[in-house]
């Protein structure tokens, strides 16, 4: 396992040597942008390196209601609440859910999310059967992850158009590794979804992921934010580092681009990739699931790293994925379907 001491970009330096890197959750080439990093640096120099009080204080600092009302606006909801991680968003709704209500885990869930319950056990399509087939209850949530960025599998989620029109539905959807990337305008997996009377949808996602900021949203009707903004559990916890939203304003022109990048680079990796059916691949997603772990290690050989290691324990088979972000080049594509090649032949 080589460790480094620098930002795992497009490439990577061990021992000296140059290797090529497609692994990682920067999807969108940010963190190590000149452009983001420029506004970054303005940001720190208007907001300070941290701020660490609190949202409710007596002295507001006016870019986190400028940073969720445009996300609000983007996303098409009601209101955003934005918190300094994906993980800490996850706690913050779930202890306000499980209040009031009972808790549907889908067995793809990621551990932040989930409170006292446990995860349903099964695969997905089980459980989308096992929710239509329970009564209905006017005080269940159910929560579900949009995406499996390990197995590169998007879940399905035409069943809810199958629920009964007499009983609202409120589903939480994790979609840390679709915002960014999918849908509309990088608008994620909610855009895609059909808008129905019978189904409330509240959104939930780490920022960290393609949109390059350390923190995390929560977006939803305007009843539900207010009530998480008021918890202690918020009121206690440090926000997101202001000079990052900053940034991540000043640059939606950059991520906009970036966006456009990452899908020429996805398009053009498929097309020249001479082992498709080695790998599956969310239509539209950076993350190639590779059927063959031992690719892993031929690149390896050849001063390439992808993404390989034991999930979700040491004991458990490993799981290898190539990752493309916008920062690799038609070179390094070209260069990683060769050997890709030479592998299969």
């Amino acid at each position: 396992m080589p460790s480094i001491d620098h930002y795992p970009g497009r490439s990577i330096q061990i021992k000296g040597t140059e290797w090529l890197h497609f692994s990682g959750t920067a999807y969108l080439g940010l963190a190590d942008h000149p452009l983001y990093q420029e506004k970054l640096m303005e940001g720190i120099r208007r907001y300070g390196a941290n701020f660490g009080g609190s949202r409710r204080s007596n002295l507001q600092l006016a870019i986190f209601a400028e940073a969720e009302n445009y996300l609000a606006h983007w996303l098409g909801v009601e209101a955003v609440l934005t918190v300094s991680s994906g993980s800490l968003a996850g706690q913050l709704l779930i202890k306000y859910l499980e209040q009031q209500h009972i808790c549907d885990y889908a067995p793809s869930l990621h551990p932040a999310l989930i409170g006292k319950g446990q995860r349903f056990d099964g695969s997905q399509e089980a459980w989308a059967q096992y929710i239509l087939d329970i009564p209905a209850r006017p005080d269940r949530i159910l929560l579900s992850s949009t995406v499996d960025p390990l197995r590169a599998m998007a879940y399905d989620f035409s069943w809810l158009g199958r629920l009964s029109p007499k009983n609202q539905t409120t589903l939480v959807l994790d979609d840390s590794h679709g915002l960014g990337i999918l849908g509309k305008e990088g608008r994620g997996t909610l855009s895609l979804l059909p808008s129905l009377d019978q189904v409330d949808y509240i959104l939930l996602s780490s920022m960290g992921k393609a949109l390059g900021v350390p923190g995390g949203l929560i977006a939803g009707n305007q009843e539900l934010i207010q009530a998480l903004w008021e918890s202690p559990f918020f009121g206690g916890a440090s926000p997101i580092i202001p000079a990052y939203l900053y940034a991540f304003l000043q640059c939606r022109a950059l991520l906009q681009a970036q966006r456009e990048r990452l899908s020429r680079n996805i398009e053009f990796f498929t097309q020249v990739n001479p082992g498709p059916n080695a790998f599956r691949q969310i239509p539209g997603h950076p993350v190639f699931y590779v059927k063959e772990p031992q690719l892993a290690n031929f690149l390896a050989q050849r001063q390439i790293l992808i993404s390989s290691f034991h999930y979700p324990t040491a004991q458990d088979p490993k799981i290898s994925r190539i990752v493309i972000n916008a920062a690799h080049t038609t070179s390094d594509l070209e260069k990683l379907a060769t050997l890709i090649g030479d592998y299969y032949q």
